[in-house]
């Protein structure tokens, strides 16, 4: 049995995992090409990538798997041979659940001890190369804006090394131009400094056009130029943004990158925070609100009757600024309360995430054994194998298990459900359906006959009418 399952296992987990490093290629190509990286930072990112898609993977292929493994032994008969001599169904499953429980054990300690790890490097390989410029690669004939403030065009490179060029056109819009400037030489050459931080142009004949911006409005009009000619010319760029560097480096680390310990440090901490927080928050309140005797009134300039009311009392030249005074007042306190209510929702929709992960760790592992228990009995009741049915069936199971997954997490991000309502409803849902197939299975019940589901009404309409003819 084990054999038999742990071929389609394989097989399924490496094409699912290729499938979803497939989805994350196409969806980052633009960021990972053109960049100049060194193909072992791509083949490292890759790696860590497919670490990251191991608990999307792990739960279909066990479903897969298990669906194809007693399918195949249904087709074939040998479910019902060894259900003739005696072995019940729960034998059959025993070495595959020992097998299914020792994956759910070691999904929990890559999800705890491997995962953010793979999380950490990942999306910090991902983030330095989305934001690493382009490889210095400037072609004949095309202009080139990878030097921020600059952009360029060479007519033709040539001799050694392609460092000769003529024809060059540069565009200079950068901060310390102040207005636009081009530059147009017949020929020069290139040069890189040795450390390779600086690009030196050396210029021959040419001629710059720069833009005046003078302090009359009438002469505006009119765009007005400066026109300079030269023998010979140096321009130096700066090429320190194209050092890569080491792309492993990183300053931060989210949620998806702790395990159990550091998630309970996280939250305990956060949550200390957010107490100091409201506390501090009370407190302002609290002495923005306070009873003071004015000293208008204990110098007995206002009437004390407590029957007229307090406008009132004030003079009529102090009622208007006393009012506006008061709507003031009450707008900058609303502002204050409603950023304060901003302020509490985000720091706990902070520490829902955090939990929420600490319960996915846990969740992942409940998932795969609930598909187990979904797949086996359903694969011996359907008696089919192969790639056809079973791969359907389990595709349907599997979008219906990550919908009810994804809205539910979503939920417990809005702080609409509890981190544990949301993370575990989902299995909790599915658990039901798994012992009712096993159940089914193990009885050799008829699931998919429609007549064993008609056969209540099918009862009670005969008894119907055999009360009428009586």
């Amino acid at each position: 049995m084990i054999r038999s399952f742990s071929g389609p296992f394989t097989a399924t987990f490496v094409v699912m995992v290729f499938f979803l490093l497939m989805q994350f290629l196409w969806m980052y190509v633009d960021d990972l090409v053109g960049k100049g990286v060194e193909w072992y930072y791509i083949a490292e990112l890759l790696f860590y990538t497919a670490a990251g898609v191991v608990p999307l993977a792990l739960p279909i292929s066990v479903l897969l798997s298990s669906l194809m493994t007693f399918g195949n032994l249904g087709e074939y008969n040998e479910l019902a041979a060894m259900k003739s001599a005696g072995v019940s169904l729960f034998r059959i499953m025993r070495p595959l659940m020992a097998l299914v429980v020792a994956l759910c054990i070691l999904a929990f300690l890559f999800s705890n001890y491997v995962l953010p790890v793979a999380n950490l490097r990942g999306e910090t390989l991902l983030r330095n190369i989305a934001t690493k410029k382009p490889a210095l690669n400037i072609r004949e004939g095309v202009f080139y804006g990878g030097i921020e403030g600059y952009s360029m065009k060479i007519g033709e490179k040539y001799g050694p090394d392609d460092r000769l060029i003529r024809n060059i056109y540069i565009y200079d819009h950068s901060a310390r131009s102040g207005s636009g400037k081009l530059i147009v030489a017949e020929e020069g050459r290139m040069d890189l400094s040795p450390d390779e931080r600086y690009l030196s142009l050396f210029l021959h004949r040419g001629t710059t056009y720069e833009d005046l911006v003078p302090s009359k409005r009438t002469e505006r009009q009119r765009h007005p130029f400066a026109r300079s000619r030269f023998e010979e010319a140096e321009i130096r760029f700066d090429l320190s943004s194209f050092q890569s560097g080491d792309l492993r480096e990183n300053d931060q680390k989210s949620f998806n990158m702790m395990n159990i310990r550091q998630l309970e440090e996280s939250v305990d901490s956060m949550r200390q925070s957010l107490k100091a927080r409201q506390i501090h928050m009370e407190s302002t309140l609290a002495n923005k609100y306070r009873w003071e005797v004015d000293t208008a009134v204990a110098q007995g300039h206002v009437p004390t009757d407590p029957d007229i009311p307090l406008l009132s009392r004030l003079p009529e030249s102090m009622q208007r600024r006393a009012t506006d005074n008061a709507l003031r007042l009450a707008r900058s306190q609303k502002a204050y309360v409603s950023q304060l209510a901003e302020e509490y929702d985000w720091r706990q929709k902070v520490i829902a995430r955090f939990r929420l992960e600490w319960h996915k760790k846990f969740s992942l592992s409940f998932a795969v054994l609930v598909l187990f228990f979904i797949g086996a009995p359903l694969g011996a009741i359907i008696r089919k194998g192969g790639l056809g049915l079973p791969v359907v069936v389990s595709v349907l199971i599997f979008i219906v298990y990550h919908t009810l997954s994804y809205s539910m997490e979503k939920l417990g991000r809005e702080l609409v459900w509890t981190p544990f309502r949301a993370m575990w409803t989902a299995g909790l849902i599915l658990l039901p359906i798994g012992i009712f197939l096993t159940y089914k299975s193990a009885t050799d019940s008829t699931l998919f006959s429609v007549r064993s589901y008609t056969a209540p009404f099918r009862w009670l309409a005969s008894r119907f009418r055999s009360s009428r003819s009586e």
